[in-house]
């Protein structure tokens, strides 16, 4: 996702400010933020190099998407059934009140 630096402020700013609150404990930062969409995982190992070859291939025209809200999630990994599940503590609107502003980034 580009711009890559705003969407890091956005990133440590959201840090910064949940880690301010009394009872919460983030897991280090890595050195450089990378913000980025899943497409799917996989549950066995496996040479995943033509899968990235073909999905690299695809490049489709980048999208503008607005983020409007920020989730604090408490998140769990199933490595047996192969998925996650998150449970959301709270939810953040970016903006002003009443209006839709929030951080605008392509992907």
């Amino acid at each position: 996702m580009y711009p890559e630096d705003g969407l890091a402020a956005l990133n440590a700013r959201a840090r910064a400010a949940a880690e301010s609150v009394p009872g919460i404990t983030l897991r280090p930062p890595e050195p450089r933020f990378w913000g980025h969409s899943t497409l799917a995982y996989a549950l066995d190992d496996f040479d995943d190099r033509r899968l990235n070859r073909e999905l690299r291939a695809l490049r489709p025209d980048r999208v503008t998407l607005t983020i409007d809200r920020i989730a604090l999630v408490n998140e769990y990994q199933d490595s047996v059934a192969g998925y996650y599940t998150w449970d959301v503590v709270e939810e953040f609107r970016l903006g002003s009140a009443g209006t839709s502003a929030g951080y605008t980034t392509a992907a």
